[in-house]
C-alpha cells in the first residue's frame, strides 16, 4: 500500500481534481453474478452469510448459494427474462437478498421501492418502471393493487408474495424443487457482453432535487462501488473474512444494497433488521450482533448513543469503523462515538445513489479526498470550473460511465466536460479534500448575500442545552426573490435556561461567522419538539422550508 494511498491533484486545464491512484481496475470486469457464484464456491460453505437479527434467522453461505440459483431458475419459469424490471414492495425481510441475487443470476433488474411514498407518487414510478413482477408483504398488497388500477401500465405485473400464502410465493414457487436436479456447482450466470455498459439494478434516487427519479447503475459502477465502499485515507478497517456489516438505512437506500452485495460478493457476514433499528432496539443489536463495519446516519447513531451507560465502553467495543453519511456529524455525536465506541473510527463519508455509493470518506471533515477514480470540479453559478477553497456546485464523474435517469432527459444533469452537477455545494481544499457544504438550493440567498445554514447549523448543535438546531430559508412573500431565514430548535431534556437565553446564545455563537446584513437574514427561531426527517433519517429541507413559510 502506498505511503499515500489517495493523492489527490487538479488538472490546470480542466480543473478536474482526481486520485493519480486506482487499484481496481479488475474488479469489475465480472459481472455482479459472475462475482457472487465464483465468491460463493470458495467460501466455506457453512459460514454464516446473512443474520437477520428480528428473527434470529441465519443463512449460510450454503443456504445463499442454492436459494438464489434456485430463484433465478424458478423466476424464469415464470417467465421474468433479461433486462425485466422486478420490484422489492417491501422492508428489508430475510428474503431480500437471495431474491436479488435470483433475479441479477437471469439478468433481471431489481428495483427496491420506497414503501412510505404517497400512492400517486407510487403510481409514477409503476408507470416509469413497467415492471414483470413485484415482490411484495402482505400489508402492502391493498396499496400496490390500488396504484396499479390507476397506473398507465399496459401489461399488469405478477405479484409475487413474500410472507404469505397467496399464488404465487415464494415459498411454494420460488424455491420450488424442478423435476431434475439442479447442477449447482455448474450454474452460469446469465451473459454480460459489457460491464460497464449493462445495467445491474435500477435504484430510486431521495428525490432531494426535486421528485424522486431512477438511475440506472451499472454492473462495472456497482462492483466499484461496494469494493471502494470502506476505503479512506489511512485504510484503518479494510474487510477481511471475520468481518459483520450492518446499515443502518432502508431497503431503498443504496448503502443497504451495497453492504447486502459486499456480503454476497466477498463472503463475510451480514446483519439485517426488518423495522427501522432506531434507538433503543438500534443499540440491542449493536450491543449483541458482534458487529464490525457499519453505516449509519448521524441523528440515528445519537438516538443509540444516547441508550448507553455514562461509563459502558463494553457494548460497542466489537466496532471498528464507523460511517457517518447522509449528513455530517456535530461534535457531540464524535465525541459521544469515541467515548463509547473505543476500538472504533469515525468516518464523514460522501456519496450518493446516481455515483453508486461512497465518493469520498475521511476521518476529520464532511468528506475527504475523492476515492481513486472519482473525478471531481466546482463550478460557479455560471457553471465555470473554479479552483481550491473556491466554494461552488459540486460535479462529479465515477469510475465507470453512469446510465443516467430512466426515461428522463439526462443531459440537463450533465456538464460540458461531461461531469454530473449534483446539486451539492462545497469546495476542494489546497489539500485535495472535499467539503460538502450544503444542498445548492438550500442556501439561503438575499441581495447577494448568502447563507449556509448547515455551518450555522453544526455551530448551534454544539451549545450544550441544544439537540437538534436546523436552518431553512423562505420568501415573507410570494413575489419576494430574497429569503430569510428561520432557526428551528430541539432542546435536550432537563434544560433550565429560558428560551429567550437560548436564543441569545444561538446569536452570540454565530455572530463571529456573519456580517450584519447576512446578521439580518435570521429573523426567527423556533423552539420545536421534533425536526422532519426522511425515511433514510437525513434532514427533510422541503418540509422544514414549508413549515418556516408555515409559521411566517
Amino acid at each position: 500500500m502506498p505511503e499515500e494511498y489517495i493523492k489527490v491533484v487538479q488538472d490546470p486545464q480542466t480543473k478536474i481534481w482526481k486520485s493519480v491512484n486506482y487499484p481496481y481496475g479488475d474488479i469489475a470486469k465480472l459481472s455482479i453474478g459472475e462475482k457472487f457464484l465464483q465468491t460463493m464456491r470458495s467460501v466455506d460453505p457453512n459460514k454464516i452469510i446473512d443474520h437477520f437479527y428480528d428473527t434470529n434467522t441465519t443463512k449460510t453461505a450454503k443456504d445463499v448459494y442454492e436459494q438464489s440459483i434456485l430463484i433465478a431458475i424458478n423466476l424464469q419459469r415464470l417467465g421474468i427474462k433479461k433486462g425485466d424490471c422486478v420490484i422489492f414492495y417491501s422492508m428489508n425481510n430475510e428474503w431480500v437478498a437471495v431474491l436479488s441475487l435470483g433475479c441479477i443470476l437471469i439478468g433481471a433488474l431489481p428495483n427496491y421501492c420506497e414503501v412510505h411514498l404517497d400512492e400517486e407518487s407510487t403510481t409514477g414510478l409503476f408507470d416509469l418502471l413497467e415492471a414483470s413482477a413485484i415482490f411484495y408483504e402482505e400489508k402492502y398488497l391493498k396499496k400496490i393493487q390500488g396504484c396499479l388500477a390507476n397506473s398507465k401500465h399496459k401489461n399488469y405485473p405478477q405479484l409475487i408474495v413474500i410472507n404469505g400464502e397467496q399464488q404465487p410465493n415464494v415459498k411454494n414457487d420460488l424455491l420450488k424443487q424442478p423435476e431434475h436436479p439442479i447442477d449447482f456447482d455448474n450454474f452460469k450466470s446469465v451473459e454480460i457482453k459489457d460491464t460497464r455498459d449493462e445495467i445491474a439494478i435500477l435504484a430510486l434516487t431521495s428525490g432531494s432535487t426535486g421528485l424522486p427519479k431512477i438511475v440506472q447503475i451499472t454492473h462495472a459502477l456497482m462492483l466499484h462501488g461496494i469494493t471502494i465502499w470502506w476505503d479512506n485515507d489511512e485504510n484503518y478497517a479494510p474487510l477481511d473474512e471475520n468481518s459483520v456489516v450492518f446499515s443502518f438505512s432502508p431497503l431503498r437506500w443504496i448503502s443497504q444494497v451495497a453492504v447486502m452485495l459486499q456480503s454476497m460478493l466477498f463472503g463475510i457476514k451480514r446483519v439485517s433488521s426488518c423495522g427501522a433499528p432506531t434507538g433503543e432496539y438500534g443499540f440491542a443489536v449493536l450491543r449483541s450482533s458482534g458487529i464490525t463495519h457499519l453505516f449509519v446516519a448521524p441523528s440515528i447513531y445519537h438516538e443509540i448513543l444516547l441508550q448507553l451507560d455514562e461509563n459502558d465502553k463494553e457494548s460497542l467495543k466489537s466496532i471498528r469503523s464507523i460511517q457517518l453519511g447522509g449528513e455530517p456529524a456535530s461534535k457531540v455525536i464524535l465525541e459521544l462515538s469515541k467515548k463509547h465506541a473505543v476500538n472504533a473510527k469515525n468516518f464523514h463519508c460522501y456519496g450518493m445513489t446516481e455515483m453508486s455509493t461512497v465518493i469520498t470518506n475521511d476521518i476529520y471533515i464532511n468528506g475527504g479526498k475523492p476515492l481513486p477514480g472519482y473525478e471531481v470540479q466546482i463550478l460557479d453559478d455560471q457553471c465555470r470550473p473554479l479552483v481550491a477553497n473556491q466554494p461552488g456546485q459540486i460535479a462529479l464523474r465515477p469510475p465507470y460511465p453512469l446510465k443516467g435517469y430512466k426515461s428522463l432527459d439526462n443531459s440537463v444533469y450533465y456538464n460540458e466536460q461531461g461531469l454530473f452537477v449534483n446539486g451539492d455545494y462545497g469546495l476542494i481544499d489546497e489539500r485535495g479534500r472535499l467539503h460538502v457544504l450544503a444542498r445548492y438550493k438550500d442556501l439561503i440567498k438575499n441581495n447577494g448575500e448568502v447563507i449556509i445554514p448547515n455551518a450555522l447549523e453544526y455551530i448551534a448543535i454544539n451549545i450544550p442545552e441544544i439537540y437538534v438546531a436546523r436552518m431553512a430559508g423562505y420568501c415573507k412573500t410570494p413575489n419576494d426573490p430574497n429569503e430569510v431565514a428561520a432557526f428551528f430548535v430541539v432542546l435536550n431534556s432537563n434544560v433550565t435556561a429560558s428560551q429567550n437565553e437560548i436564543s441569545a446564545k444561538i446569536m452570540d455563537a454565530i455572530k463571529p461567522h456573519l456580517n450584519e446584513r447576512q446578521l439580518a437574514m435570521i429573523e426567527k427561531i423556533y423552539f420545536v419538539d421534533s425536526i422532519p426527517l426522511t425515511t433514510c433519517g437525513k434532514v427533510d429541507r422541503v418540509a422544514l422550508r414549508k413549515l418556516a413559510a408555515c409559521k411566517a
